[in-house]
């Protein structure tokens, strides 16, 4: 299976990034303006088991992604795993960890490309650089905001 990985180090204690990767309004922040995401349907603030809509466009075509909360371990993990979309398979694990200067924040998402005609356009190989490009501004701005 696919998968991508990315950490990130932040001055700042664990559970000030914990909470604010749980602030669902700061998650639509992050995204690249390109992906023109909207959060449909959210809490406030994730938990266990809370469900996520998304509409957004890519590759030309809207889409709708419902997400759910599989894991949640305060101040350690959150996994996010896609129940409705255009993705044979996606979760996308969130690790916190403590160091000396704050936090490491490890994201690996596991993924399995859309299956049918969508599949033909949209491989692995395509998925990953997309990935690249949308950790690389997010990382940018969670280095703008964590300052």
């Amino acid at each position: 299976m696919p998968h991508y990985t990315a950490t990130l180090e932040m001055s700042r204690p664990v559970a000030e990034v914990f909470q604010f990767l749980c602030t669902t309004k700061n998650l639509v922040m992050l995204a690249p303006e390109d992906l023109n995401l909207e959060l449909l349907s959210a809490p406030d603030v994730l938990i266990l088991g809370s469900l996520l809509t998304w509409k957004g466009r890519r590759w030309g075509i809207s889409q709708q992604v419902i997400q759910e909360v599989a894991t949640f371990e305060l101040d350690k993990r959150i996994t996010i795993e896609q129940k409705k979309g255009p993705f044979a398979k996606w979760v996308h694990a969130h690790q916190f960890v403590a160091t000396e200067a704050g936090t490491l924040l490890h994201d690996k998402i596991d993924f399995e490309p859309p299956g049918g005609l969508l599949g033909h356009m949209i491989t692995a190989n395509s998925i990953q650089k997309d990935l690249e490009k949308l950790f690389a501004h997010r990382q940018k701005k969670l280095k703008e905001i964590f300052a």
